[in-house]
């Protein structure tokens, strides 16, 4: 074989090689740069049951974010979504403006929620200078009580 052929050949795989390392770390980059929020961190998320009526309960979400960093974070939004694990659909949506977050804070967040009768995953999706950062979810479980009153069958949460 020609050396010309063989040295065109050598050249050829080493630049296919190199492409492919290089795709393979932009695809990391990517990856990373899709949740880049190494300085925020949710130490723990709770829920408050803070009133209901005949057909509903409101429950605050209080998610605990922390900035780790020693300088002020960005604009932070937090997005939470209530969706009925029976049919994967939202009943509820509500979006809380939480502003910038101190260096080294620890700020509580309170997103006020609206449930019925069934069971539910809450979705959160935090966002910093509106480029999503933090995704995650909490389960919660309501369970209808009835009680009849004048023959007639009525939910009572919380009875």
């Amino acid at each position: 074989m020609d050396k010309g052929v063989k040295r065109a050949g050598a050249i050829l795989g080493g630049a296919v090689a190199v492409s492919i390392i290089i795709i393979a770390i932009f695809s990391l980059s990517v990856a990373r740069e899709r949740f880049p929020a190494d300085h925020l961190i949710v130490e723990g998320t709770y829920l408050l049951k803070t009133g209901e009526t005949n057909t509903s309960v409101n429950v605050t979400c209080i998610p605990y974010l922390i900035n780790i960093w020693e300088k002020e974070s960005g604009e932070i939004k937090v997005v939470v979504y209530v969706i009925e694990t029976a049919n994967n659909i939202a009943d509820y949506r509500n979006v809380v403006e939480v502003g910038k977050i101190g260096a080294e804070t620890t700020k509580e967040i309170e997103i006020p929620l609206k449930v019925s009768k069934d069971t539910y995953r809450i979705e959160m999706l935090i966002f910093e200078n509106d480029k999503l950062v933090l995704k995650g979810r909490v389960s919660l479980s309501v369970y209808p009580i009835y009680r009849y009153i004048n023959n007639e069958k009525i939910w009572m949460p919380g009875a």
